[in-house]
């Protein structure tokens, strides 16, 4: 198999994040300890965060502003892209436009965090045609709604999450 076909999961040695080799843009195994760049970057813990979702935890790695941001939030969001697509470094943000940052986060809004739901990041839409609902990435992934587009008659069944 090639490099980015294999699903290795891998951990940090300085923290708890794990990830698949393709999936953090991991070209070959390392031998011994491995460090995500998070780790490696050294950096104060209090100033990462993701520039596109309120969560500072998971998989980060730098943008092209000199920030963070979450592998699975590039993933998901249309506009950004990655500088490199094998490394998936660096995250180019530039192209998110403002209004995704506008959006309010309904996830963030239910569980009582308001601080969070609007202008703490990039929020997507759901897929199905008449729902309004905007989330962060990081929200509907830990609420088990991140999910693939898929054709539907209502909203909650459009929404399949991805395992």
């Amino acid at each position: 198999k090639q490099w980015y076909q294999r699903r290795v999961a891998i951990t940090a040695g300085g923290c708890t994040v794990a990830v698949h080799q393709a999936c953090y843009g991991i070209i070959s195994v390392p031998e011994g300890s491995w460090f995500c760049k998070r780790c490696e970057s050294q950096e104060r813990q209090v100033r990462l965060k993701c520039e596109l979702c309120p969560s500072k935890d998971g998989a980060l790695k730098r943008t092209d502003n000199s920030g963070w941001a979450h592998i699975v939030c590039a993933l998901y969001i249309p506009e950004v892209k990655f500088g490199n697509n094998s490394t998936m470094e660096p995250i180019r943000i530039a192209e998110v436009p403002y209004e995704r940052f506008q959006k309010s986060c309904y996830i963030c809004e239910d569980k009582g965090d308001s601080m969070n739901a609007k202008g703490k990041g990039a929020c997507i839409s759901c897929h199905y045609p008449s729902c309004r609902r905007s989330f962060h990435v990081t929200c509907a992934q830990s609420s088990r709604l991140l999910c693939k587009k898929e054709k539907s008659t209502d909203c909650d069944s459009a929404l399949i999450p991805l395992l």
